[in-house]
């Protein structure tokens, strides 16, 4: 691999579970982060509370997948597995949370946009990593 590619991959692949991490702390449609509405309805509805963690989990998860990648190469692999299962999370988040908060969607904040954001780059990042592994195995 290119020394400019993999520095490229290192950013692509750091920078989406990061920003999906951030937005844990950032407020979506209330005045409120997600942390704090975690630890609002952990008190009223324990069974809905986990909701409002899984852009944490997902970003967590995604930016092992991609020290998995940093750290060997031969990973990529099983780091685009760990990718989906993080992108899985985030979009049951994504279909649960915004199917309530629907009708707030003009009144959106900053986590919404980080959130999407880097779920998108998440996925360029998958794209990417996969089209490189083709190029390897083709030459």
């Amino acid at each position: 691999m290119e020394l400019k590619n993999i520095y490229f991959v290192l950013i692509l692949g750091l920078s989406g579970p990061i920003l999906l991490i951030l937005s844990e702390f950032f407020t979506w449609f209330s005045d409120y982060n997600l942390i704090e509405l975690y630890v609002l309805y952990t008190d009223l509805q324990i069974e809905n509370s986990f909701l409002y963690l899984f852009p944490l989990i997902s970003g967590i998860i995604c930016l092992i997948a991609n020290v998995l990648v940093i750290y060997r190469l031969e990973f990529r692999i099983k780091s685009i597995i760990l990718s989906f299962v993080g992108l899985g999370f985030q979009l049951l988040f994504f279909i649960d949370y915004i199917s309530q908060e629907i009708e707030f969607i003009n009144n959106a904040g900053l986590g919404l946009y980080l959130g999407v954001f880097g779920f998108l780059l998440i996925i360029i990042n998958i794209i990417n990593v996969l089209s490189t592994v083709e190029d390897d195995s083709g030459g």
